[in-house]
């Protein structure tokens, strides 16, 4: 998807780029699929936002957690 598409479609460029890369990495992919009990959520999620660019005092915990909530309902989570 272009750029350009990609802004129409609401998806920033950051995002779309992430998603790309992530999606050629295969051994990611791979080992991200194995992450599929609650027991290994807590250490994924972990590792996973520390990648992210956020810095602690700069995003709340109620923010992220409403973003999250988005998120899962929009996955069809109850």
């Amino acid at each position: 998807m272009s750029n350009r598409l990609q802004e129409l479609a609401g998806i920033p460029s950051d995002v779309a780029a992430l998603g790309k890369a992530q999606s050629s990495a295969t051994t990611v992919t791979s080992r991200s699929k194995n992450i599929n009990s609650i027991q290994e959520f807590p250490g994924a999620f972990e590792n996973w936002f520390k990648s992210l660019g956020f810095q602690p005092g700069k995003i709340s915990k109620s923010a992220v957690r409403s973003e999250v909530e988005k998120v899962l309902t929009k996955l069809g989570y109850k």
